[in-house]
């Protein structure tokens, strides 16, 4: 998955610093405030993708003395801090741009320039958002989610998912700033350029918040997807030495890497000289549904 995610942050990157320089020299030759906000917006994303790829190579650090599960959180954190980064920094100077332009309205030139700056945009954006949204469909297939939605919720790859929601917010940005343009070229008012820029900023801000609520779940500790835990608890139940299982606790420590700590009630004819080959015997079957799972299994206190 790391390796997926890493090559969809790469597309990103090249394509983001590539557009950004595109869509500066188009918003200061046209003059266009929604331009300029598509600007930022993608000098963010560059720097943004940067971060993400710090993350991914962070998370693969070993385990030390301070950190015992590893270092997989380190993808979480920064993608949490790319939301923040959208929210405090594109957000802000696309509405505060906006707002300028709007107390003091100017004309448009060079349209031309403008319009090629918005199709490689879109070439280039639409290009690193399938690549993103391939790696959520694999994991979405591989979980049986029923709809993008449902796999975006329960999403555990935060690098895969802050690229969809950045690509899929650049497209929608540069849309927008298309039809500002234009309409602004056709009708001679000046001020729907002004409020396209505003209106790309409120939707980089909103999209960062629904993005930062997605990551701390993570950062929380959030568990595994219900089709796995219940996989696990199947497994585990189908031993014959398994009375019950009195709790199954998750967690996970990255998107590949999971804690699974269990407390199990066995059978009384179950002896304690046993234990040892039992567990092996269900920690690789577990294994078998999540590869890296570190695994607690603990009999029940009587």
């Amino acid at each position: 998955m790391q390796q997926e995610s890493k090559k969809a942050v790469l597309a990103a990157l090249f394509g983001n610093f590539g557009i950004a320089v595109f869509k500066l020299v188009a918003a200061f030759m046209s003059g266009s405030s929604s331009m300029l906000a598509e600007g930022y917006h993608s000098v963010s994303d560059t720097f943004n993708q940067v971060l993400l790829l710090y993350g991914l190579r962070k998370s693969r650090k070993e385990a030390d003395e301070r950190h015992r599960f590893g270092h997989g959180k380190e993808q979480f954190f920064w993608s949490f801090m790319v939301a923040v980064i959208l929210f405090g920094v594109a957000g802000t100077l696309s509405i505060r741009e906006g707002y300028h332009k709007f107390l003091n309205p100017e004309p448009i030139h060079h349209m031309g320039l403008s319009y090629l700056a918005i199709l490689v945009g879109f070439i280039f954006e639409s290009y690193a958002f399938r690549i993103a949204v391939k790696n959520l469909k694999r994991e979405m297939k591989a979980e049986k989610h029923k709809n993008i939605i449902d796999g975006i919720k329960h999403s555990m790859d935060s690098v895969t998912l802050t690229v969809v929601f950045e690509d899929a917010l650049a497209l929608t940005g540069l849309f927008i700033a298309a039809v500002a343009i234009t309409l602004t070229y056709f009708t001679g008012i000046l001020i729907i350029d002004a409020i396209a820029s505003i209106l790309i900023g409120v939707l980089l801000m909103i999209f960062a918040v629904f993005l930062a609520m997605e990551t701390k779940k993570l950062l929380l500790g959030e568990a595994v997807t219900p089709l796995k835990r219940k996989n696990i608890l199947h497994t585990v139940n189908a031993f014959s030495e398994v009375k019950k299982i009195i709790s199954l606790k998750t967690m996970h420590l990255s998107p590949d890497e999971v804690l699974v700590t269990i407390e199990i009630n066995y059978k009384d004819d179950v002896v304690v000289d046993v234990f040892y080959v039992l567990h092996d015997r269900i920690e690789k079957k577990i294994q078998k549904i999540i590869p890296n799972a570190k695994i607690y299994l603990e009999p029940e206190n009587k």
